[in-house]
């Protein structure tokens, strides 16, 4: 009730506030002025230029189009001045007509040398968009600009973002694919075209990948740091703004063809081809712009895992020793194919717009893998053949239109996600007991383990095979609207007032299910069913009962193929042991000869069927109020309000494992549950922006926040396997977190030193939720949102791996340097540009610690004494997960006449990948580092050549667990990929 009075409250000042300020527009004499900021050479709009009224705090930025209008003008004569940085400033008389809006269109020049004219070259210009576009922003960002794509563009959109300041990109396969701003988890960021909101199309979190988007499909890439009210709030990280290209005047077409290399696996399959042609009709009045793109790539890896016990010395030491070690090749094929379509209608004083854009990715993938397990002394070999495809698509109509005393923006949007991996299949071989000769110590490195395998491949036998249809969609519909008002107190303060509000509507669904035999090691039972006795019969020229009769098991010897790889894992590591896919699947075949029939045998695997399936729907409303206030051309005051609400429904499974005989049988306690969960915000938003001169921009930013949970993480799946000693329990009760934070940023502009700039940010983050392994007894009471079928408590051994709310917040701070300059006053050095960054991060939070300890309060009745168990709540102090403690990227480009080169270097320290309650057992990724190259020759006026060199150093990935980075957890290999090829332009 508070929080409603509240609301009405500020919607009824903010809307009377409106009313004044309109009566007061309609009452002054004045006039407008629009037209569009170009290039006077190229032609070109002139995004971000400023335009200004002078003497007085009325003025405009220009759009994307170049587009620009200033109302409220006083009338009369007046100077017009525009100034765009890196060209000549312009100042112009124009006469300002009572209730009248004149057309003026601005040309500009580029700065020059004692007179002499210097010409723009591609990466130069595309440096000197971002600036004007980073400069003019109404909030703290950073931007990549449409020339600096196009000129040397990148294989998707998370590459182009990944040179900008406080950004890191992870990668699958050596390609990068999502994004982390300032350190926080790709999850924390919100990510939009053209500003509808992309779906997620993570199975386990609320991340996009990005390398699902082509670059070349882009006109631009603003990275946004600090929320403004009329922005989703759940950015807790930041937004991330891709927007698709417009169609121009005049016929366009741009085609790129291109072949590539794969070093590690000596592969020249890749390819891309991409291209885009637009064009406007009926008097410029209505445009069409459609791209289009289709690539392969072989994104294969070589990937090492390793698993660690824990001992502790008699000295209080706590040591990893290495207990099981996996290698995998894991060989990928990736494809892109994707289109975009964009159309716009210039109507009366607007236009209406319909955009759209779809990708798909597929792949196929082989995956072998040894696992040398030592606790269980069993050698492990699996192979895996799986293939899927994933889709994004986005779909909206808009209408916006200015009627100079007020203007508007509708929107229609629909977009949605869509995975579908069906029929992968999985064959485990296996050696029980005898695997491994010699001991294991502390100081045994894992490349050891491999040479204490016995390896005798006729001891290794079938016993799993399995099967996994995977399909996973989300949805979302959403309606949103804006009107803003336009207020002209005096001469000298000026703004707008800005109010709108949002729906959206979700839906999603995971559905996995298993199919398998396992236990085939000791032939899977008897009778006509019986594993062996099928292969028998259906592939007789096997001769499997003499194989079992010989070896005690169906060896891999019966499988081995001539597949091997002179420099896997960087030759630390033998292949091992490698089957015949094409005999597998027969075997498969064999198995599964009509599928889900009688005559299958392959059972239904409950755990792998239910354990991660659910469904549900999410609402959203927002409504927001915001203003701007120009003072002069002094300060500009942004101060705003957000309310948002959020609901959601989800269905799930609870269930018991059932184990007959290593076989599984159907589950108890099954029983499917609903969870509903609903939480409201009000979330403050103050911007303050100061122009003390012309060289200095001061920003400060007062925001707050959200990042909603995982949907994992609250969908109500509740599982115990059937040994009660594993226990998966959602919480159902889990709540947002908020995030307050403060942001400044300093940026200085001078000619010859370009565009300095240095961000200091500080969050302070409620609520923040974390993995815990959260006890579960019959003395204690159960968390709320846990739905645990109270005989279960009763049993089980070692808790339930949840999610649950930290309740001390955590703080995380740190700064960011940009600069960025070209040497165009320097005698043959004009082409050559430099953008270097560096952001310094801390953070610190004290996790919570749950363990049962046993109380002083002694169970009623007879026997030994018993005692109440309590929960004990301790913490752990560490830094945040995902958080880098470094990032620097470093970019030099060098342009001269028809050549271009790009040379960039990036890096990071290592990041908390998991906080364990053991210091020494928490989980690293390591430091990073990676050196990128790209040439390109203009050989006509439309055509050039290009060639880009990824991971010249090639730099591997690793992870390591224990505060040393001694231990490795995980390494992968991906090598040196080339890309070659030719771009026409029309």
């Amino acid at each position: 009730m508070i929080l409603n009075h509240i609301i009405k409250k500020t919607v009824f000042i903010y809307f009377f506030l409106i009313l004044t300020f309109t009566y007061s527009n309609l009452l002054s004499q004045t006039g407008s002025i629009k037209g569009k900021v170009i290039d006077s050479s190229t032609k070109e709009a002139l995004f971000g230029a400023n335009v200004i009224i002078k003497g007085t705090s009325l003025g405009s930025a220009a759009d994307m189009d170049g587009n620009y209008i200033i109302r409220n003008i006083p009338v009369g004569t007046q100077i017009i001045e525009i100034s765009y940085i890196g060209y000549n400033p312009k100042s112009t008389e124009v006469n300002i007509i009572e209730n009248r809006t004149i057309s003026y269109d601005l040309n500009l020049d580029y700065k020059v040398i004692e007179g002499e004219v210097v010409v723009v070259t591609g990466q130069v210009e595309g440096q000197i968009q971002a600036i004007n576009q980073q400069l003019s922003s109404n909030t703290i960002s950073n931007v990549v600009s449409k020339s600096r794509i196009e000129e040397l563009p990148d294989v998707n959109a998370a590459e182009s973002i990944g040179r900008l300041p406080g950004v890191s990109i992870s990668r699958s396969g050596g390609e990068a694919n999502k994004v982390s701003i300032r350190g926080l988890s790709p999850k924390y960021n919100t990510v939009t075209v053209n500003g509808v909101r992309l779906p997620s199309n993570s199975g386990e979190d609320r991340s996009v990948d990005l390398s699902l988007i082509s670059s070349n499909m882009l006109a631009g890439i603003e990275v946004k740091k600090a929320n403004t009210a009329d922005m989703d709030a759940d950015a807790l990280g930041g937004t991330i703004d891709l927007r698709l290209k417009e169609a121009p005047s005049n016929f366009k077409a741009n085609i790129n063809a291109q072949g590539g290399y794969n070093k590690m696996l000596k592969d020249w399959g890749n390819y891309n081809i991409n291209g885009n042609v637009s064009n406007r009709f009926l008097d410029d009045m209505f445009g069409v712009i459609l791209g289009f793109n289709a690539d392969q790539y072989n994104r294969s890896a070589d990937q090492y895992s390793g698993s660690y016990t824990r001992r502790d010395t008699p000295d209080g030491i706590t040591e990893n020793i290495i207990s099981n070690v996996i290698t995998r090749d894991v060989n990928t094929i990736r494809d892109r194919l994707g289109a975009s379509l964009v159309l716009d209608y210039r109507i009366p004083n607007g236009r209406l717009s319909l955009n759209g854009f779809f990708n798909q990715l597929s792949w196929d993938q082989k995956r072998r893998e040894q696992t040398y397990n030592l606790t269980d002394n069993r050698h492990y070999i699996l192979f895996r053949e799986n293939g899927g495809k994933t889709n994004i698509f986005t779909a909206a109509f808009g209408s916006e239109q200015d009627f100079e005393w007020f203007k508007y923006d509708f929107g229609l949007s629909l977009s949605g996600s869509e995975t579908s991996a069906p029929n992968e299949r999985e064959f485990n071989f296996v050696r029980e007991g005898g695997s491994f000769v010699g001991a294991i110590t502390v100081d045994t490195h894992p490349t050891e383990i491999s040479q204490l395998a016995t390896n005798d491949s006729t001891r290794i036998g079938i016993q799993d095979v399995y099967r996994y249809d995977t399909d996973r969609n989300e949805n979302q519909s959403t309606v949103q609207f804006n009107i803003q008002i336009p207020i002209n107190l005096s001469n000298d303060i000026t703004g707008h007032v800005k109010t709108g509000a949002k729906f959206r509507w979700l839906d999603r669904k995971n559905d996995q299910e298993q199919y398998g035999r396992n236990g085939l090691y000791y032939g899977n039972g008897s009778g006509p069913n019986n594993f062996l006795t099928v292969l028998g019969e259906r592939i007789p020229e096997w001769d499997v009962e003499g194989l079992v009769d010989q070896y005690g098991v169906l060896p891999i010897s019966h499988f081995l193929s001539d597949y091997s790889r002179d420099n896997f894992l960087d030759k630390k590591f033998p292949l091992g042991f490698q089957a015949d896919f094409n005999m597998l699947n027969r075997m498969y075949n064999a198995l599964n000869m009509v599928t889900d029939s009688s005559e299958s045998q392959l059972d239904e695997i409950t755990i792998g069927s239910l354990a991660d399936d659910y469904e549900g729907i999410e609402h959203y409303q927002a409504a927001y109020a915001m203003a701007e206030f120009n003072f002069g051309n002094l300060f500009t005051f942004i101060p705003g309000i957000r309310y948002e609400n959020d609901y959601s429904k989800y269905t799930a499974f609870v269930f018991r494992e059932v184990t007959i005989n290593n076989t599984p049988a159907p589950p108890a306690d099954l029983d499917t549950v609903t969870s509903i969960r609903q939480n409201d915000f009000l979330l403050p938003m103050i911007h303050l922006i100061a122009t003390p001169n012309d060289w200095l921009k001061i920003r400060l930013a007062y925001t707050q926040t959200l990042t909603r949970p995982d949907f994992n993480m609250y969908a109500p799946v509740t599982r115990i396997n059937s040994q009660n000693n594993y226990m998966r329990a959602a919480n159902t009760k889990i709540k947002p977190s908020v995030s307050t934070n403060y942001d400044i940023a300093v940026s200085i502009y001078e000619n010859h030193i370009g565009l300095f700039t240095i961000s200091g940010f500080y969050k302070s983050i409620k609520d923040l939720i974390f993995q815990y392994n959260y006890p579960i007894n019959s003395d204690i009471p159960l968390n709320e949102g846990f739905l645990i079928p109270e005989n279960w408590t009763k049993n089980v051994q070692y808790g339930a791996d949840t999610y649950i709310n930290n309740e001390n917040p955590a703080y995380y701070r740190g700064f960011e340097i940009d600069w960025q300059t070209n040497f165009w006053f320097i005698p043959y050095m004009e082409g050559v540009v430099l953008n270097i960054n560096y952001t310094r991060i801390f953070s610190e939070m004290d996790k919570q610690r749950f363990t049962l300890v046993q109380s002083d309060r002694r169970k009623p009745g007879g026997g030994p004494p018993r005692y109440y168990m309590d929960l004990a709540d301790t913490v752990r102090s560490s830094r945040l997960p995902d958080q880098p403690s470094h990032i620097a990227n470093i970019t030099i480009g060098y342009d001269y006449k028809g050549f271009s080169a790009r040379l960039s270097f990036l890096y990071q320290t290592d990041k908390v990948a998991y906080i364990d309650l053991n210091e020494e057992l928490d989980q690293f990724s390591g430091e990073y580092s990676r050196w990128d190259f790209t040439l390109q020759q203009t050989i006509m006026e439309n055509l050039q050549l290009f060639c880009n060199f990824t991971n010249l150093n090639e730099r591997p990935d690793e992870s390591f667990r224990g505060t040393s980075l001694s231990n490795p957890t995980y390494i992968e290999y991906y090598g040196l990929t080339v890309d070659f090829g030719v771009r026409f332009k029309l």
